[in-house]
């Protein structure tokens, strides 16, 4: 039986299963391969059920691991954005990334960007202005 492996044809037909990252085999790109693999199966010595069962249920598996994975990775991301909310309200040092200065102010504020960064806004005058700083920036943590 042949198996499609990265750019190379199968079976000498010249069909190709293109892959532009390995880590990037996703449901169409497995029946894909299934199909063409099933096409150019020997007639005379056609693929054994058991085996044809069990890439099937190691794809079922593989697809269950990776929607868990990306759901903890969701979850994860809303934990960290709700235990830095426990921020608020506290007093802060930070260092300034571009002048090296430390910063003491208290957290009005806690942001998470499109990247999924979480920033910090720090009252750091008696005027009420903020300043947004990375949470990783932050050096101590005052009550």
């Amino acid at each position: 039986m042949a198996v499609a492996t990265g750019n190379a044809p199968l079976a000498g037909e010249g069909n190709q299963v293109e892959r532009d990252d390995m880590d990037d085999l996703d449901r169409d790109a497995f029946f894909k391969l299934l199909t063409t693999q099933l096409s150019y199966q020997d007639p005379l010595d056609p693929m054994d059920n058991t085996e044809f069962v069990s890439q099937m249920a190691q794809f079922s598996s593989l697809e269950q691991m990776e929607n868990m994975n990306s759901t903890m990775e969701q979850f994860l991301k809303t934990q960290s954005l709700a235990e830095t909310a426990g921020l608020i309200g506290k007093t802060v040092e930070t260092i300034d990334s571009e002048s090296g200065q430390e910063f003491l102010g208290e957290v009005n504020r806690v942001e998470r960007d499109e990247d999924g960064n979480i920033y910090l806004h720090l009252i750091t005058d008696e005027a009420g202005e903020t300043e947004k700083y990375p949470l990783d920036s932050i050096t101590s943590i005052y009550s």
